[in-house]
């Protein structure tokens, strides 16, 4: 392998820079081959040999998990490194995740530490080593396994799904923003399809400006409860009050999340609380 070709296959135009930046920020001379849907993938993969795929999990058209299950069906791509990349932490998706054989797991929003783990121990898995001319750091030791992790160290069952655990729902005009070290709820004060901005008390964990994050937001129609997660970054962070010593802060994430699906529930929750 004298140079690494990584495929990165995601829908938002935001999370394939960000990957591609860690991807250049930590390995030398590495090419990356970009498709926004499983069905774009499968043309790409087709003709372009590649070491290891990083694909979203939800994308329009095709999403991770078909694409998947296609390229295990593939004798040149069957013993790739498949890395699957989603907002879902949910321990039914890690289980569709595993039945389809992927190799690693990576939650969004992650760091490059995280990032990185999951990279190197995907190689390990599938006994492909690294040439050390493409590091541009020394590989890290003593990771614990990431699906061991997600699914509590347990040998999971393929034809035997797993129960998620229930979850309180947020409440009415809560957001909860999640970033690669921490989480922090919010009082909605903006949301649209593009934007949203959140006060949240400065004794909390307080984030930082460009955290890329995913904010969750959940509502009631009737007898169900509607969730929705979705990707963007911390656009601006500044003080309620214009003193040091405001203990409120403000936020704004710019979404770039493009899945129909997620902004169709934005618009939902808006008709309610907006």
């Amino acid at each position: 392998m004298a140079q690494l070709k990584i495929a990165v296959i995601d829908d938002a135009t935001m999370i394939r820079d960000l990957v591609k930046k860690f991807i250049r920020q930590n390995f030398n001379d590495a090419r990356v081959f970009e498709a926004d849907n499983g069905q774009n993938a499968i043309k790409m993969l087709s003709r372009q040999p590649v070491d290891l795929i990083l694909c979203d999990w939800e994308m329009p058209e095709m999403d991770g998990e078909e694409l998947l299950r296609w390229v295990r069906s593939q004798e040149r791509l069957k013993n790739k490194p498949f890395i699957m990349v989603t907002s879902r932490g949910d321990k039914e998706f890690v289980q569709k995740a595993i039945s389809s054989d992927v190799s690693d797991y990576l939650v969004k929003p992650f760091n490059t530490k995280q990032f990185l783990e999951k990279i190197y121990r995907s190689f390990k898995k599938h006994g492909v080593k690294i040439p050390k001319s493409a590091l541009v750091n020394p590989i890290p030791s003593g990771s614990a396994d990431s699906l061991s992790v997600l699914t509590a160290g347990r040998t999971l069952n393929k034809t035997t799904p797993t129960k998620p655990k229930p979850q309180k729902p947020l409440a009415k005009g809560i957001a909860l923003v999640r970033t690669p070290n921490g989480e922090v709820r919010c009082a909605l004060k903006q949301l649209d399809l593009n934007n949203m901005t959140g006060i949240f008390k400065s004794a909390d964990y307080i984030p930082a400006l460009l955290d890329q994050v995913s904010v969750d937001l959940e509502f009631r129609q009737e007898d169900d409860v509607k969730a929705v997660r979705i990707n963007g970054f911390i656009q601006m962070l500044k003080t309620q009050e214009a003193s040091p010593n405001s203990d409120r802060l403000i936020l704004s994430v710019r979404f770039v999340d493009e899945d129909p699906q997620k902004r169709a529930l934005i618009s939902e929750y808006v008709g309610q609380f907006g």
